[in-house]
């Protein structure tokens, strides 16, 4: 396969990760990640003009991606934090109601 397929096969993967961390399925993302890492691995130094965009492009994408990822770990861990309170909460009533 020439480095123009493996670029146009990384900007697929990388589309459909984009896709899937924007609707919050992170385990798909990560499995895509997955399956394009091989295919960036293999991209050789030496690229033309068209090619190091794209992959600029891909790079940014992925940036944004990742700061979508800390962003979403921030507010589930917000979310876990504020569970935890309110089943303290209710087992403390259930505890005082008791007597």
């Amino acid at each position: 396969m020439d480095a123009l397929n493996s670029i146009e096969r990384i900007w697929q993967f990388t589309k459909a990760i984009e896709q899937a961390a924007a609707v919050g399925e992170w385990e798909r993302a990560a499995a895509l990640v997955d399956e394009r890492s091989p295919l960036l691995m293999s991209i050789g130094a030496q690229q033309p003009p068209a090619a190091v965009a794209q992959l600029r492009e891909i790079m940014a994408i992925d940036a944004r991606i990742a700061d979508a990822a800390q962003a979403a770990q921030r507010s589930l861990g917000a979310e876990y934090q504020a569970s935890m309170r309110a089943t303290q909460n209710a087992n403390q009533y259930q505890r005082i109601a008791q007597f």
